[in-house]
């Protein structure tokens, strides 16, 4: 059997400094990632608004091709997190898509804009997994690693405020006069994200160095011989399993999520036509509810029970879309806010209870199987959207979001099944052995 390695605490590091540390670089990475959430469309619709391009449809498969990208890279980028350190996979992959979003502006065609956007794929499958797996590196199985990524996530959540906001007053002509012609605010936004990938890149390489001068880990696992009853502790054996059901998991919820997602701001652009910085508003506040939330969770689902807390929230997510696609705009903003929040809150019990049923020789490749099994789905159901939108089949985008969205939503309460099996399973063989 393995167990989790000790700690030794050298130079007077504190619990609390660890998990500022680690705050620190989540907040930087959600940061930097905010700026997609209202800048990529309103980039799309802005290059080709007189042009033939169905632009939601193209917005769409971008995103999903840079998807695709990213679950090529997150094995390689797992492998090497696991044998090279996560802070080199964080370098990496924040380099590379900050050099693709600094040239995004400089892209004026469909190819040369999904050649570049497929970068951030790359960039994203090596720093997403890594800085998930440096958290459960440095915490404790339990309720310290589930508290960890809670006040991690509730941190990162904070720092996505800024992002929608910031792009929304730039882009703005009304919120930010004088800046003229409209390609230069584009540029000054791309710029912006672009720069923020790359300090993400290197906080994570210095976050790490940092940890390991200070934290003596025990990476060797201690073999151990046990003649009472097992404790709950995960089997490297196992890993392979507890994998694919946890992924299978992420499989349903991604296809849903992929449909639904990243189409929320061109539904609520074509529906409502609000302003850049009214657009940009929304994602922001939804993120406080979301850091609010991602807290709550973090500090109760021990007590509560992980697969509880994550079957309650998930069966709140296809209600409150329901809300969304029926409501006026200002009750509308309410359900949005509360949908991304809810469907969002439930990752630290997700990623704390998924890191506890993995061993820790393997998380980075474990951890990477189940983003795989996330992100080739997730961008299947964003290109079946794409395909729908393309064609006309459902209407405008407004029309298909009020038909689609509730219905692609319906699935996430199904996806709590295959991750409750793997646990089951799990305290099963460690209870009574193979």
């Amino acid at each position: 059997m393995e167990r989790e390695p000790d700690w030794d605490f050298e130079n007077g590091i504190s619990d609390s400094s660890k998990i500022i540390g680690l705050s620190v670089l989540t907040a930087l990475s959600r940061l930097s990632n905010s700026f997609r959430e209202i800048v990529l469309f309103l980039f799309v619709a802005f290059i080709f608004n007189s042009t033939d391009v169905n632009i939601d449809a193209f917005y769409g498969f971008i995103v999903a091709i840079a998807g695709y990208v990213q679950a090529i890279a997150l094995f390689p980028a797992g492998s090497l997190s696991d044998k090279m350190g996560r802070g080199l996979a964080i370098l990496i992959g924040g380099v590379v898509s900050g050099v693709g979003l600094i040239l995004m502006p400089f892209a004026l065609d469909t190819t040369s804009i999904l050649l570049l956007y497929a970068l951030t794929g790359v960039g994203s499958g090596f720093t997403m997994t890594s800085i998930k797996t440096l958290v459960a590196d440095y915490t404790e199985r339990g309720e310290e690693r589930t508290r960890s990524y809670g006040i991690t996530m509730a941190a990162g959540t904070m720092a996505a405020v800024v992002g929608p906001l910031i792009a929304g007053f730039i882009l703005d002509p009304i919120a930010l006069p004088g800046i003229n012609p409209e390609m230069v605010r584009y540029t000054i936004t791309f710029f912006m994200w672009g720069i923020l990938r790359i300090a993400t890149g290197i906080a994570g390489l210095v976050t790490e160095r940092w940890l390991k001068k200070n934290i003596i880990r025990k990476r060797v696992a201690t073999t151990i011989i046990i003649e009472e009853k097992p404790k709950n502790i995960p089997d490297a054996r196992n890993d392979t399993v507890t994998s694919s059901l946890f992924g299978i998991s992420r499989l349903i919820m991604g296809f849903s999520s992929g449909m639904v997602v990243p189409y929320i701001i061109p539904w609520i652009y074509d529906s409502f036509n609000p302003s850049e910085i009214v657009l940009g508003s929304l994602p922001a506040i939804s993120n406080i509810t979301l850091a609010s939330g991602a807290l709550l969770v973090g500090l109760s689902s021990e007590r509560v029970g992980k697969v509880k807390m994550i079957t309650i929230l998930y069966t709140l997510a296809p209600i409150l879309t329901i809300g969304l696609v029926y409501s006026p705009f200002l009750l509308m903003a309410v359900f949005y806010v509360a949908r991304m929040g809810v469907a969002n809150m439930a990752q630290p019990a997700f990623d704390s209870l998924f890191m506890g049923e993995i061993s820790q020789t393997r998380r980075g490749r474990s951890l990477a199987l189940t983003r795989v099994m996330w992100t080739f789905p997730r961008q299947t159901g964003t290109l079946a959207s794409s395909f729908l939108l393309a064609i006309g089949l459902l209407g405008t985008t407004a029309q298909f979001g009020v038909i689609v969205f509730p219905l692609a939503m319906a699935l996430y309460p199904l996806s709590v099944i295959p991750m409750y099996a793997a646990v089951r399973r799990n305290k099963r063989l460690n209870n009574y052995g193979d």
